[in-house]
């Protein structure tokens, strides 16, 4: 069967297909109106995907047999992901690539929010100061005290985000390492 011949796209085209594909309308009907195939239209848009941070572009293809693909229908289920999803994160926790469980990013999150909150305090609080000094007023102690209390409650939750972190990247490893035994034993 004679492979069909597809015409080059243009500049132009692209342009406006990148438009057409922003505006959500089918691949399908696009290929069509462009005289390409629906491939070449993916090939496009990965391509200007790729140039995005996070794109999942590259495929990987990986044949299992009937029962480890059940066991990963089931962890799927469990998990409520799809499959594909699913596979991406046991192929990326097994390689080793960092992902903060939910409760310790829980935690993390409403470190940052107080963290943030006792910045902006210490923000005004210097403001205030700064203002007071080129007044040529004096800056009572009790203010001072303040401020080096709120200082050393950001460095106290920023070490306890650090501790949260690397207590978390430990476990990961211990993980990486069992899962390594398995597969080297």
């Amino acid at each position: 069967m004679p492979r069909r011949k597809f015409s080059r796209l243009t500049n132009a085209q692209k342009q406006a297909l990148r438009g057409e594909l922003d505006a959500k309308v089918p691949v399908t009907e696009l290929a069509k109106k462009y005289g390409v195939s629906r491939r070449t239209i993916y090939n496009l848009k990965n391509r200007w995907d790729e140039r995005l941070p996070q794109s999942r572009s590259k495929v990987l293809t990986v044949r299992v047999s009937a029962e480890d693909m059940e066991r990963l229908d089931a962890l799927a289920r469990e998990l409520d992901l799809s499959r594909a999803d699913t596979a991406r994160r046991v192929l990326l926790y097994a390689a080793g690539v960092y992902h903060i469980e939910p409760p310790e990013a829980g935690e993390i999150e409403a470190l940052t929010k107080e963290v943030s909150a006792i910045g902006r305090n210490v923000n005004q609080a210097v403001r205030a100061m700064n203002a007071a000094v080129q007044r040529g007023q004096k800056i009572p102690r009790l203010q001072l005290d303040q401020l080096g209390h709120q200082l050393h409650e950001i460095t106290r939750h920023n070490e306890k985000t650090r501790s949260l972190m690397i207590r978390r990247a430990q476990q990961q490893r211990t993980h990486i390492d069992q899962v390594l035994a398995v597969i080297k034993g």
